[in-house]
C-alpha cells in the first residue's frame, strides 16, 4: 500500500446527497451540518421541473412505496414549495410492479431485466390515462436504471437522482465545451479598471450616444 503521502488528495465535498428518496425525511437535519446544498431527493428538483411547464400540465412522480411518501408530505412542501396533493402531480405507486416493488420494500436486489418492461409498461399507462402529463420524476433511487427505457418509450423527460446529482456538480465543474477554461487559475487577484461603455466598438458607441440625444 502507497504511503499516505504519495496518494492523490481527494477534492473537496461540493453537496449532500442519499441513496435513498425516502431519506428527504432528514433533509433538515443534514442542512444544519454544512454550507453545501443539500438533495436529499431528486424531488427537490420538482419546483424547477414544474416551473417548466403550464400550470395546467402534469408532472408524474414515481415512488417504490406511496405508503411511506405521503407521510412527507408536509416536509415536502417546506422545503421544496410544493404539494404532492396539488393535481399537477400524479404519484404513481410502484409497489405492486412485477420484479420490482416487493424486492424493493424488503431489499433484495432486483432484476433489472424482468423489471424493466413493467416499470415501462406503467409509464406508459400512467401517460395514457394523463394526456397532460408532460414529465416524469423517479422519487426512488432505485429507479435510474429504468429512465433510459421509460424515455424512448414515452418520449417524455424523466429526472431521477442521477439527473439531480449531475445538475448539481455541473455547477461547479469547468465547461470544456466554451468560455475560458481555468481562468481562476491565471487571475492576478486584481480588479481591472473599467469604465461604461469600454467594451463597446465605436459604431455601438454611436448607437448609444445617439439613442441619448434622441
Amino acid at each position: 500500500m502507497p504511503h499516505a503521502s504519495h496518494l492523490t488528495p481527494r477534492p473537496p465535498a461540493r453537496a449532500v446527497t442519499a441513496d435513498c428518496g425516502f431519506f428527504f425525511n432528514l433533509q433538515d437535519e443534514a442542512r444544519k451540518h454544512t454550507k453545501k446544498p443539500v438533495f436529499m431527493s431528486s424531488l427537490c428538483a420538482a419546483p424547477t421541473v414544474a416551473a417548466a411547464y403550464a400550470k395546467d400540465e402534469q408532472i408524474a412522480i414515481f415512488t417504490a412505496n406511496k405508503a411511506h411518501l405521503d407521510p412527507m408530505s408536509a416536509e415536502i412542501n417546506e422545503a421544496c414549495g410544493i404539494a404532492l396533493e396539488d393535481k399537477r402531480f400524479v404519484i404513481v405507486d410502484c409497489l405492486t410492479v412485477p420484479g420490482f416493488g416487493h424486492a424493493v420494500d424488503v431489499g433484495d436486489r432486483v432484476d433489472l431485466a424482468a423489471a424493466t418492461p413493467n416499470i415501462v409498461k406503467l409509464a406508459l399507462d400512467t401517460v395514457k390515462a394523463n394526456p397532460k402529463l408532460r414529465a416524469i420524476i423517479f422519487e426512488c433511487t432505485e429507479l435510474p436504471p429504468y429512465s433510459d427505457a421509460v424515455r424512448e418509450a414515452t418520449g417524455l423527460p424523466v429526472f431521477d437522482s442521477i439527473t439531480t446529482s449531475n445538475a448539481f456538480m455541473a455547477s461547479m465543474q469547468d465547461n470544456p465545451l466554451f468560455g475560458a477554461n481555468d481562468w481562476q487559475e491565471k487571475w492576478d487577484g486584481k480588479q481591472d479598471s473599467y469604465h461604461f461603455g469600454d467594451n463597446l466598438t465605436a459604431e455601438q458607441k454611436a448607437k448609444i450616444t445617439w439613442q441619448t440625444k434622441k
